[in-house]
């Protein structure tokens, strides 16, 4: 969970654009409970968990899973979470399904490790002329996605710096001697 601080400042910050003290009185916490939160400091319980997944539309596995990237995808929503195709599930079509119902509803197998693609993806896909190409275009792809969530990473953990206060605050010097003669 060392990425859940940053997940909840870019939820905040990027997708639902609210400061940090409506977020607070949302949720029904401090504004320094989601500081804490945000900054790394402390963990949620699990109440203040399945909150934070209902205000933000995000499951608890993209909050926990450091595999996942920054940004959360489609299948990462709170409000789909039924909705999911996992393996084994079937999945209804119009054209080109495996297997026809007794009811005339067409279906067709999510296999393992079947690969989807965005609309713009999609049609690169289209235009490869081999499996070699198709390859490329893959690991092209996900050099791509893990070069952004890494940028993403760095610059969210830039930004939650330059916004972090000192903890304790520094001890004049001029404070320091009568102090220190006193002691004497």
């Amino acid at each position: 969970m060392r990425r859940l601080h940053l997940k909840l400042f870019y939820l905040r910050t990027r997708i639902k654009r609210e400061a940090q003290g409506v977020t607070a009185k949302t949720l029904g916490v401090r504004p320094a409970t989601m500081s804490h939160l945000e900054q790394g400091r402390s963990l949620p319980t699990l109440t203040m968990l399945l909150a934070l997944c209902k205000h933000y539309d995000v499951t608890p596995t993209y909050l926990l899973d450091d595999e996942r990237p920054i940004e959360p995808q489609g299948r990462d929503r709170w409000s789909e979470r039924d909705e999911v195709i996992a393996r084994g599930s079937w999945l209804e079509v119009a054209d080109g399904a495996t297997v026809t119902t007794n009811d005339g509803v067409r279906l067709v197998a999510v296999q393992p490790g079947a690969r989807h693609y965005d609309a713009n993806t999609e049609a690169e896909r289209m235009t490869c002329a081999s499996t070699a190409a198709a390859g490329e275009l893959e690991s092209r792809l996900a050099s791509a996605a893990q070069q952004g969530d890494t940028e993403l990473e760095e610059a969210l953990t830039r930004e939650l710096l330059s916004q972090r206060k000192p903890r304790n605050k520094p001890v004049a010097k001029s404070n320091l001697k009568p102090a220190m003669a006193q002691a004497e």
